[in-house]
């Protein structure tokens, strides 16, 4: 027994996978991989894709104030046009019963006294003075102190002008 027994080696087919399986191992490995790049490249791209959107409708809710805002400053300035206007026609309204209290005063220094003892021979005495008003303001423009007729009617249409001017500046404002 002093003989060493030498086996022989043998290559049996359960010491590891077999090369297939291997194969297959290596190609599903390979496919994970690729489908988590694919779902990292997918989701960047929803990613950038929402950011996009949240900007365009950030831009336009700029533009969208922008664009209200210069609507109140235009009614704002339609508004401020408006009571300038309208301030314009009450100092025109002031003259015109300045003048008509000036034509009445006139009228009645002109008459000497002759009506007093006529009180009541007009039956529209009350309404005498609103007419003969009436009367004075509407037939003739009303002269400022220092201006001549003339120069009334081109002050007023230079008036009128500006006022124009406004107008176009704001409806050149709405293009």
């Amino acid at each position: 027994m002093s003989e060493k027994v030498v086996l022989p080696k043998f290559d049996l087919p359960g010491d590891g996978p077999h090369p297939a399986m291997k194969a297959l191992y290596a190609g599903v490995a390979l496919l994970v991989v690729t489908m988590l790049a694919l779902g990292g490249a997918l989701w960047r791209h929803h990613s950038m894709q929402l950011a996009a959107e949240a900007r365009a409708e950030a831009l336009i809710a700029a533009r969208t104030a922008e664009a209200n805002a210069a609507a109140e400053a235009a009614k704002a300035r339609a508004a401020e046009a408006a009571a300038k206007v309208a301030l314009e026609k009450a100092k025109v309204e002031e003259q015109k019963a300045a003048a008509a209290k000036a034509t009445l005063a006139t009228n009645s220094a002109g008459d000497g006294g002759k009506s007093a003892g006529h009180h009541h021979s007009s039956s529209s005495h009350h309404h005498g003075a609103k007419a003969d008003a009436k009367a004075a303001a509407g037939s003739k423009p009303i002269a400022k102190a220092g201006a001549t007729p003339a120069e009334d009617p081109k002050k007023a249409a230079a008036q009128r002008k500006k006022g124009d001017d406004a107008i176009d500046k704001l409806l050149a404002s709405f293009k």
